[in-house]
């Protein structure tokens, strides 16, 4: 049975120009929670008021066990061994429990913005590090279809038998998915997210991948005016 963890509410970011017609949900990385990220959003804001429309929810984690090691807590798991994770076949021993309970979460806040007359559609799942990880997750399992996700700096969580996880009717085979890993990362050896990325594309889904240095606020604003806006931007896809 999926764990039960205490969690608080998580910090919502209402629409700034009062009407509500999407929504982001931005799940934050190791050590960190749904704070640290609400800078990034208001910058966006400010510079992209195109989006004015758009309620962000940035959940808290106080502590997910996803860790890719048996027993560890999950902000420990790749600060204390050696060297950075290099390959996606060293992510072992992650917490099914742990992820299942997060899904189920994450699924239930999907719920209630499509409770509040929100279109699945423009519903957009992200995260970064852990956070995006359990997006790619939480959004290929959900049981609708979603605007798109975003996942940076992260991996396929349960990469050998994720696909056990996923629907019948397979809703989000066709939803766009970005993948973003930075050049200087140094938790997450750049291979892991290429490793990912592939694993994802042959198993048929709709990848677009960003190697970017530092800032990614760019492509990621793109991603998220194709996918609510309905403009055309510009995607990159380099992977050298």
């Amino acid at each position: 049975m999926p764990t039960a963890l205490v969690r608080e509410n998580p910090l919502v970011l209402s629409p700034t120009s009062g009407q509500h017609t999407a929504t982001v949900i931005f799940i934050h990385g190791f050590g960190d929670s749904g704070h640290g990220w609400a800078s990034a959003v208001e910058h966006i804001r400010r510079r992209h008021d195109r989006l004015d429309d758009v309620k962000f929810i940035l959940p808290h984690a106080p502590n997910i066990p996803l860790s890719m090691a048996s027993g560890r807590h999950p902000d420990e798991v790749l600060t204390s061994s050696p060297g950075r994770l290099s390959s996606l076949s060293a992510c072992q021993g992650e917490d099914i429990s742990g992820v299942l309970e997060t899904q189920s979460y994450i699924h239930s806040l999907i719920k209630t913005e499509l409770e509040a007359g929100i279109s699945s559609e423009r519903i957009i799942l992200g995260g970064f590090s852990q956070g995006g990880a359990i997006s790619i997750f939480s959004g290929l399992t959900a049981p609708n279809k979603l605007g798109g996700i975003v996942a940076l700096s992260c991996w396929v969580l349960l990469h050998k038998e994720f696909r056990d996880y996923i629907p019948d009717e397979d809703l989000n085979k066709d939803t766009p998915i970005f993948m973003g890993h930075g050049d200087q990362d140094w938790r997450l050896e750049y291979q892991v997210a290429i490793d990912s990325a592939e694993l994802l594309e042959k198993a048929g889904y709709n990848i677009t991948f960003h190697r970017y240095r530092r800032v990614v606020v760019p492509p990621v604003y793109s991603f998220l005016s194709n996918t609510l806006l309905g403009e055309s931007g510009i995607l990159f896809a380099g992977r050298s």
